[in-house]
């Protein structure tokens, strides 16, 4: 799977070596700088380019000045052997050094403020696209709210006869049901809070793969593992079942045979790395770019930033391996 990576125009890599000879941080650049700042080796590249820069910079202005300075003193020296006796006559004008160096220092603070205002600006764009997406998220998610909550009483009291007409003489119809009920009320209890426990969110993921798995039958296994400490990790809800149902739609249902999903979490120093596993169809050309997989993304970015991030890798012999890496 190839990620498609927006190209920087040459203009945006002029700006973004003005930013970094002027010391200039945009957010977006925070992460890679954090990244960078144990490297020794990284920041003396870094330095070494700085100083690189502001020779560039120095000498330029300086062609620049002393192209001026050479205009000037060419237009007088034309204009007293062009003039007759009695014109005006100029003197000769030399630049000084203090002039040039007071000019040096002009262009370095003008430059410097027009790179600051456009940083500025810059980030408050960035920051208004992202409240923007999060007000979208944030109505996405409370119209999913509201149409969960018309009248769930009556769909489990409706649900809860079903299965108690069918005990008697169809248990397995009982028991898809008494699954449907705890998925059903799983889920809606996952839509009424911005985070759910691991634990919790385990269950609705096994209330889902048991229904599946009657759907599914000898084409379905599964399990789901987790080290016990991280029973009451919160993470965002519909995280981990929509990694679970992207299994199921793309990898196992379409697979002959079926296949085998694994739900592992487990704690790697700081980072909580939560991993559905599945042998399934593996990559295909929808796989990667889907809405729910976006939406995991957006709902990372807004939750963590730069924190978190979902990744996708190919099973071997075959299956997909998708991993939600967490703060912990």
């Amino acid at each position: 799977m190839n990620a498609h990576i927006p190209t920087e125009s040459k203009r945006e890599r002029l700006f973004r070596l003005g930013y970094l000879l002027f010391g200039i941080n945009l957010p977006e650049h925070d992460q890679a700088n954090a990244s960078s700042a144990s490297n020794s080796a990284s920041v003396l590249k870094k330095s070494l380019l700085r100083i690189f820069l502001a020779l560039m910079f120095a000498l330029a202005c300086v062609y620049v000045i002393s192209s001026f300075g050479d205009f000037v003193s060419g237009f007088i020296a034309g204009w007293n052997s062009a003039g007759n006796a009695d014109d005006l006559k100029f003197e000769t004008w030399r630049m000084s050094q203090q002039l040039l160096l007071s000019l040096l220092a002009v262009m370095w603070f003008l430059t410097h403020n027009f790179l600051l205002k456009r940083a500025i600006a810059q980030t408050i764009a960035r920051h208004d696209a992202e409240r923007e997406r999060a007000n979208q998220l944030e109505i996405s998610s409370t119209l999913k709210l509201l149409k969960a909550q018309i009248e769930p009483h009556f769909l489990f009291n409706t649900l809860g006869l079903v299965q108690h007409l069918a005990e008697p003489t169809a248990p397995q119809a009982a028991a898809l049901t008494a699954d449907l009920i705890q998925f059903l009320r799983a889920t809606l209890e996952s839509l009424r809070s911005d985070t759910i426990s691991l634990e919790d969110d385990c269950k609705t993921c096994d209330a889902y793969l048991k229904i599946m798995q009657t759907r599914l039958p000898r084409r379905l296994s599964y399990e789901i593992s987790y080290e016990p400490h991280l029973q009451q990790f919160r993470l965002p809800s519909a995280l981990l079942l929509t990694l679970v149902e992207n299994a199921i739609k793309h990898g196992i249902e379409p697979a002959v045979d079926g296949g085998h999903i694994s739900i592992v979490a487990h704690q790697i120093d700081q980072q909580i790395r939560i991993t559905v596993i599945d042998t399934g169809l593996g990559f295909g050309e929808e796989i990667g770019h889907g809405l729910g997989l976006d939406h995991i993304r957006n709902r990372l970015a807004l939750s963590y930033g730069d924190k978190a991030k979902l990744e996708l890798e190919e099973n071997e012999p075959r299956g997909v391996i998708a991993r939600l890496v967490l703060p912990a």
